[in-house]
This record gives structure tokens, sequence and C-alpha cells, in this order.
């Protein structure tokens, strides 16, 4: 059907130098089969783009004054892009380990910042000790059973904790306030989870139809088989929605905190990463701007005019 395309076709799996591989799942993508020195290329490569996120987000934190909380979770979430790339790359279980605990500190992070917020300093304490503890109980645990069900269920019920907290406090805090942004807002953190499912869902269909996959790669080649690599999929669906809910947290807490007036939601189309930009800051930047705008112009006519003089 698509022998005419250009390929190069898949060869057999090469010797492994991260022998013996000992992570305790596998996914669809062969192994090995471009070089010895990376087992699965597409899901490595994939997760470039949570290291990438992960320095815009950080950069934002600083350059746009948000609350510092927002760098430690940035961190946490290209924590998870590099253990996912050793893990992919290796398959290695310290290295699945790294990949998979980065997600659940990363969503404990920012429990911390939701829970805690707007409390005294005993209750931000006593939130603090309870996501330290719960982090390390389900590391502990995880580590005792290894049983991906259990990081998965873990995973899922601190990101639907998280979300319904969020949720409460945007409706009850946000919206009498300023309806609009709690418009925006819903907005915003539906597509996120629509966009992190996604990617949960092509996992799915990955898992349950992979040695079709694997039949249709070896059939069309590479480059072309590539696009059938669903769990690289899941890490770029998975990596945009997660950056959206943490930019929707990033927005929440400045509306909560009192400084709406002093930020903009910048989401041009739900197809654009979206950032919250501090008005002082983005009006610096206009003003400096103009300001080069502005000389270039003079310069540019005065040039003109010598030119002309000459001529």
């Amino acid at each position: 059907m698509v022998s005419w395309l250009p390929s190069i076709p898949y060869e057999p799996m090469a010797q492994s130098i991260w022998e013996p591989a000992t992570s305790t799942i596998n996914f669809c993508e062969e192994d090995f089969y471009l070089t010895g020195y990376v087992a699965e290329v597409m899901n490595v490569g994939t997760n470039g783009l949570y290291i990438w996120l992960s320095y815009k987000g950080l950069s934002h934190v600083f350059k746009h004054d948000h609350p510092r909380i927002f760098a430690i979770c940035f961190i946490s979430y290209g924590i998870i892009g590099i253990g996912s790339m050793l893990f992919h790359g290796t398959l290695k279980y310290s290295m699945q380990l790294v990949d998979e605990c980065a997600m659940i500190y990363t969503a404990l992070t920012m429990c911390f910042a939701t829970f805690s917020h707007g409390r005294s300093t005993l209750m931000q304490a006593l939130v603090l000790l309870g996501c330290v503890g719960t982090g390390l109980g389900i590391t502990l645990t995880y580590h005792y059973l290894k049983n991906p069900l259990f990081h998965q269920t873990a995973f899922a019920f601190i990101m639907i904790s998280l979300l319904s907290r969020s949720m409460f406090m945007m409706e009850t805090r946000t919206r009498p306030k300023n309806p609009a942004a709690a418009n925006i807002m819903w907005k915003m953190v539906l597509w996120g989870i629509f966009v992190f499912l996604a990617g949960f869902g092509v996992w799915n269909i990955d898992n349950i139809y992979c040695q079709q996959l694997r039949g249709w790669r070896r059939e069309v080649g590479m480059p072309w088989g590539f696009v059938s690599e669903l769990h690289a999929w899941w890490h770029l669906l998975t990596g945009i929605g997660s950056y959206i809910l943490l930019v929707w947290g990033q927005y929440l807490r400045a509306i909560l905190d009192g400084k709406g007036d002093e930020y903009d939601l910048n989401w041009p189309s739900l197809l654009s990463v979206p950032s919250v930009d501090k008005k002082a800051v983005k009006k610096g930047i206009s003003n400096g701007k103009a300001k080069h705008a502005n000389g270039s112009a003079t310069n540019g006519v005065a040039a003109n005019g010598a030119n002309k003089k000459t001529l």
C-alpha cells in the first residue's frame, strides 16, 4: 500500500550496552533498533519537550516575579523529562524510579502550593509534612511492590485531589471577584485535562494494538513508522497538558493573591503555549522596543538625508 514511499528498513535489535534491562515496564517501541546506546529512540527524543518547557516555565517565574514555589514545580517537571529520557534510553529500573517518582513529586509540590494557600504558618507546616510523608510513603511502597498500577493509581488520586481543590478555590474565591477570569481559567483547565487524557488514551491504544503497530512499522519502514510510536505521543500530549495546568495554577494564584490587575494571561489560541505575564515587565519590554524602533527610524532618516545630499 505504501511501498512507493522512500524508507529505511528497521534493522534487527542491536547489542545493548546497558544490559541487563531491569525496568518493570517495556513499551511497544522496539528496543535498540537504531543503536545499542539508546533503547527507545522516539520515547527518548520526545522528552525534550519537557526539558524545553521546564526551562521556559522556570525562567518565566523569575522574569515575571511569580511565587517561587512554581520554580520548584517547573524544576520537578523538567526532572520528569530527564528521568524519562534515561529510563527509555537504558531500560534500567533506577531510571524508571526517577521518571515515575518525579511525576508524584511534581503533583505533590502543586498540592502544597494549593492546600497551603491562605493558611496559618502551622497549617502550612502540616500540609508540607503531609505532602513529604505522602511522597516518601508512595516511593517506598512502590519500590517494594514494583507494580506500575500502584504508581498510576497513586498519581491519579493526587491529581484528582489537586484539581478538585483548585477548581473549588477558583469558583468560591475567584468567580465572585472576577467572573471573566474564572471563565477563561475553566477553559484552560478543561483543555489541559483533555490534552493530558488524550495522551493517556493513545498510550492505551499502544498497549492494546502493539503487535499490529509493530507489523505496520516493519511494513512502511523509517521514518514513517515513527508516527505509530504512540507512547512518544503520550510524552508530547501529557507534557503539554501538564504545562497548561501548571500555568493555570500560576494564574489562579495571582488572582487569589489579589494581583489579578498586575498580570495578563497570554494564551492566543488552544494550540499555543500559555503564559502569565506581569504587565510591568511587558510594558518595559514594549517601551524598550519602541525606543529602539524610534532610534532606528531617526537614524534611518538621517542616513537617507545624508545620501540625498551626497547624490
